[in-house]
């Protein structure tokens, strides 16, 4: 099964800001990628499933790679927000999707008061990251 994605185009310039500091803040080890454990950790506060974030990682890295840079970050991000509006998961949702420009970031429960503390990643488990 091959996976299409949009490019990043298709989010708006003050998204991408957002993006793109959500990335830096996720970017644990500061290399420009997210790694398995980054990209995992990170994804864990928006309140999806496992596996939810599974199919949003297998979407996301389409060159299989094992990591994210920034592009495949803002589509895992932009899948993120459509599953969070119930959307089910799945490799052409993007794809099909005209609307992405009007699509609010996901919510990423805390996320904000991590940042304003100034953590430089986000920890598994932990109750202030996942709001239980």
């Amino acid at each position: 099964m091959e996976f299409v994605s949009r490019p990043v185009y298709s989010c708006s310039k003050e998204h991408l800001k957002i993006y793109q500091t959500w990335f830096n803040f996720a970017d644990s080890d500061r290399d420009g990628r997210l790694s398995g454990n980054d990209a995992t950790n990170f994804f864990g506060i928006s309140g999806l499933t496992k596996a939810e974030l599974k199919q949003v990682l297998a979407i996301a890295d389409t060159k299989r790679q094992g990591f994210l840079g920034l592009t495949e970050f803002i589509t895992a991000m932009q899948l993120i927000s459509l599953a969070q509006e119930g959307h089910e998961l799945k490799s052409d949702l993007l794809k099909n999707r005209v609307d992405l420009e009007s699509s609010s970031p996901p919510h990423m429960e805390g996320l904000d008061a991590l940042m304003e503390k100034g953590s430089n990643h986000v920890s598994k488990g932990k109750s202030e990251t996942n709001g239980k």
